[in-house]
């Protein structure tokens, strides 16, 4: 009767573990997307950091150097 249990016991515990499986499986899966977006959305983020900075060097409220320094940085990320 001790086996029964025991039987018990896992049959209970087991979907949960199957549910944290398939949780870690989606967890990873969500990571990885994210990871590949976030790469994305960065370069569209710097590609209009640049544009600000252009339309502030034409409308003069920076100077020469200070716009080749920032745009410099910029294309470094």
């Amino acid at each position: 009767m001790g086996g029964a249990t025991g039987g018990w016991t896992l049959g209970f515990i087991g979907p949960f573990i199957g549910l944290l499986i398939m949780a870690a499986i989606v967890f990873v899966l969500w990571r990885a997307i994210s990871t590949e977006r976030s790469g994305e959305s960065h370069s569209e983020q710097s590609d209009d950091a640049v544009e600000t900075l252009r339309k502030r060097y034409a409308r003069g409220d920076i100077d020469e150097e200070t716009y080749e320094k920032r745009a410099r940085k910029l294309r470094e990320r």
